[in-house]
């Protein structure tokens, strides 16, 4: 048998007989798997708003729905030292009447007027119980450009409960569809993040998450910003959850950069409004929580519940601020939220649907700073917050429902406005955007099959193509997306 033979048969055997590495991520675009990850019975004993989920944590919260979804997942038995270099191979075609257009939540999935065709694949290298390698390449082709990209990759060691994760991945924190202060609306972006595996038991069970992050780009305001991002969860009993998220977005060409003993200052924010001072960065935070309601009581056919509830801020009045006053603030106490945003739904599974109905309103500061005027909190042509930007209004209501264990639907319809009036300023026009999403997915054997129909009906259409700014413009129209997917999972 020649060499290069020898070597393939070698590999066959090792991807025959491994599982995939139980730290591996579960890439947070899965969204049918979160879906029925966080509206079972389990996820009442864990945090479950940092994202991605590790395959440990995956698995233990869908429990016997792992059976709907695991064409989708790098399920694992025991693991052990192999390579598997292709873990799953999926094509994506989207047709669109919009010059320019996107899907939230989605990584970054852009789209442009016509045809647009996108390929994945994925594999990884298991170093052990402890350490791994996971990579993704990206093809897309569309009338504008033809990129051949690494999407995504990281190495992530896991030591006593905690991980550490280096390379290029996405982080969505929060309890809503989309996290408000960090999603994964924008492709995966180069990060160092440190997060716990397990949680830490004090009163309680307490997780985290902290990442810097760099975002290497050409810019109108300031090329290649970094941003920096904090998470904390506490669980003190099954039935409630309480949140913090912090975001920071900093550094660039042309702007300050600081040393390690530095980090103190942009975590705390204490000098961030003074103007022309160092620590002078675009700061946002929130607080949230969520409540598991216990409606199963009364509505025997509802094994889940939960109300949750998060206000964020561009700008704090706090204690610990240089210029501000040292008094008590409430309802914080030690802080209040200034030019503040809202996010708030509840989420109800049952045996066989799932549901979700979120409201959500950003100021109009949001995402935009004196020194980031421009593209602001964005990367790539995405916002890296709640998807549709600044000085919006949107509620929406989706349902997934499965006919079989094998093949569900989804619909989600909703309504977006921007801007809204404030106080000080009415706007002469403002957006209304009615749209319904569709979607129809049958599993078989090791393949996904999805079908993807949206149709979006607006009133005085946003023509800007910078995504945490608005052009309102007197044209009405009627816009459509039209898409499949496959997948085949080794």
């Amino acid at each position: 048998m020649k060499k290069v033979e020898v070597i393939f048969f070698t590999i066959f055997i090792l991807v025959s007989i491994s599982t995939a590495n139980p730290l591996v991520n579960q890439n947070i675009e899965d969204t049918e798997v979160y879906d029925n990850a966080i509206t079972t019975e389990r996820s009442e004993k864990l945090n479950v708003t940092i994202k991605p989920f590790s395959g440990y944590k995956t698995l233990f919260l869908l429990g016997e729905r792992e059976r709907r979804i695991k064409q989708y997942l790098n399920t694992f038995e025991y693991p052990v030292r192999y390579i598997k270099p292709i873990n799953s191979v999926t094509t994506k075609v989207y047709i669109t009447n919009e010059e320019y257009s996107f899907i939230e939540g989605q990584g970054g999935l852009g789209l442009r007027k016509g045809v647009n065709v996108f390929l994945f694949e994925d594999g990884l290298i298991s170093l052990g119980e402890r350490a791994v390698v996971y990579y993704q390449l990206r093809q897309n082709w569309n009338k504008e450009k033809k990129v051949n990209e690494f999407y995504r990759w990281y190495l992530k060691f896991r030591f006593y409960k905690f991980s550490l994760e280096l390379g290029r991945d996405s982080v969505s924190l929060g309890p809503g569809e989309y996290g408000m202060l960090l999603s994964n609306n924008a492709p995966p972006f180069p990060m160092v993040k440190l997060q716990t595996e397990e949680p830490l038991e004090f009163i309680g069970k307490w997780d985290l998450v902290f990442l810097r992050g760099w975002l290497p780009e050409d810019r109108r305001d300031v090329d290649s910003p970094n941003v920096l991002a904090l998470r904390v969860v506490w669980k003190p009993a099954e039935w409630i959850e309480i949140g913090g998220t912090k975001t920071t977005l900093y550094g660039g060409e042309g702007r300050p950069g600081y040393s390690l003993l530095e980090y103190w200052e942009l975590i705390t924010s204490s000098r961030d409004n003074i103007p022309g001072d160092k620590f002078n960065n675009d700061s946002m935070a929130s607080v949230d929580v969520s409540f598991y309601l216990p409606l199963y009581k009364w509505f025997p056919s509802i094994k889940f519940s939960k109300f949750y509830i998060q206000q964020a801020g561009t700008d704090i009045a706090a204690i610990w601020q240089e210029d501000d006053e040292k008094k008590i603030r409430l309802p914080y106490i030690l802080f209040k939220f200034e030019h503040h945003s809202l996010q708030t739904g509840i989420l109800i599974g049952t045996q066989k649907s799932i549901y979700r109905l979120e409201y959500a309103y950003t100021d109009e500061s949001m995402f935009i700073h004196s020194n980031y005027p421009f593209e602001g909190f964005s990367f790539k042509g995405f916002v890296l917050g709640y998807p549709y930007g600044k000085s919006i209004q949107t509620l929406f209501f989706k349902q997934r429902s499965y006919l079989k264990e094998d093949l569900s639907f989804e619909y989600k319809i909703g309504f977006i406005k921007q801007p809204f009036d404030e106080e000080d300023i009415q706007y002469p026009l403002k957006m209304r955007r009615y749209f319904l999403q569709t979607s129809i997915n049958k599993k078989w054997r090791n393949f996904i099959l999805e079908g993807f129909f949206r149709v979006d009906k607006t009133d005085n259409y946003n023509k800007s193509r910078i995504p945490v700014q608005f052009d309102i413009v007197d044209e009405d129209k009627t816009l459509y997306i039209i898409g499949c997917s496959l997948s085949y999972r080794i």
